[in-house]
């Protein structure tokens, strides 16, 4: 997806679940590197190195909104914040925030049709993976698919459409699915989320589905 953001387009910065900052874009630099003015209320040294939830609303309409995951490297004098973008842009709900990249959080497992799924970032309603080199069917985009998350506190499955489905420079199968209907994914997410920031964790309502097939 492409990112289309305006000079001094409005952007928020969510640090965490109540911790929303608000600034304006400046320019977009090289290896993912994005220049925004400080935010409102400003971020200092503290949050160097930082992993957030960058999201905007292109031409600065309320919606659709979009978002990726960055994180913050430098805090200049001249009250400018740069940010390297960890995650392609998707767009989000953010009462499911937050979404979670797999080589910055806990591992969790995925498996669809005995194949493993190796999962490149996740959240409440959608997910991103990488499939296995050999012996890979073909995903119709359209297709509904069930897949199985084995996550560190327990396992849940998801009924999901598959969005996109295509072969990167290097050859390898990506996957996106959106995920259709209730399901837990969303409260194991939180629950890794609030572990790893010394909060509350929520306790995943079991659903009836998911009690049949344990």
């Amino acid at each position: 997806m492409t990112l289309e953001i305006k000079p001094k387009e409005k952007i928020f910065l969510r640090l965490a679940a109540n911790d929303v900052r608000r600034s304006h874009f400046i320019e977009f630099l090289h290896d993912n590197l994005i220049s925004i003015e400080q935010t409102v209320p400003p971020v200092d040294n503290h949050h160097l190195m930082a992993v957030l939830f960058f999201t905007y609303c292109p031409g600065g309409q309320k919606k659709p909104r979009f978002g990726f995951e960055a994180r913050i490297e430098t805090i200049t004098p001249d009250k400018r914040i740069f940010l390297r973008r960890l995650s392609e842009p998707f767009a989000c709900d953010l009462r499911l925030w937050p979404r979670i990249r797999l080589d910055l959080r806990p591992v969790i497992y995925s498996f669809c049709q005995n194949q493993e799924f190796k999962i490149v970032d996740i959240s409440g309603s959608s997910a991103h993976f990488t499939l296995p080199q050999d012996d890979c069917p073909s995903y119709k985009v359209g297709t509904i698919v069930q897949i199985k998350f084995v996550f560190e506190s327990g396992e849940t499955f998801a009924d999901c459409e598959i969005t996109r489905h295509w072969i990167d420079t290097t050859g390898l199968n990506h996957l996106a699915v959106q995920f259709i209907g209730s399901n837990e994914v969303n409260d194991f997410i939180k629950n890794i989320f609030a572990r790893n920031h010394n909060v509350r964790q929520l306790k995943p309502a079991l659903s009836k589905k998911n009690r049949r097939r344990r």
